[in-house]
């Protein structure tokens, strides 16, 4: 038998709002490298990778690389975490249906 009545949607609301927050995380990781390239052309800094500017900007051989390393790590976290939430959404959907069904 499923958990009481009350109990259900909590979860259920609980995994929507992780859901949300993950799909967020998604969305800023997308638009980082846009960020940074703005910053580059309007003559900043593309938030410390060019300390110095676009015009002399020398960085090191594994700056770039670091960066996509970590944008995709996070990347990659977040959807498997959309995958989880969606999955537990669905289960606890399913088991509360059958408890209504059984009432």
């Amino acid at each position: 038998m499923a958990a009481p009545r009350g109990t259900l949607p909590c979860v259920v609301v609980v995994l929507r709002i992780v859901l949300g927050v993950l799909l967020a995380v998604v969305a800023a990781v997308l638009v980082v490298p846009l960020l940074i390239v703005f910053d580059l052309v309007s003559g900043g800094t593309a938030f410390g990778l060019c300390p110095t500017g676009l015009r002399v900007c020398q960085p090191g051989y594994f700056t770039g690389i670091e960066l996509l390393g970590v944008l995709l790590i996070v990347l990659f976290v977040a959807i498997a975490g959309i995958g989880l939430c969606v999955r537990g959404i669905r289960h606890f959907e399913k088991q509360a249906d059958e408890y209504q069904q059984v009432q």
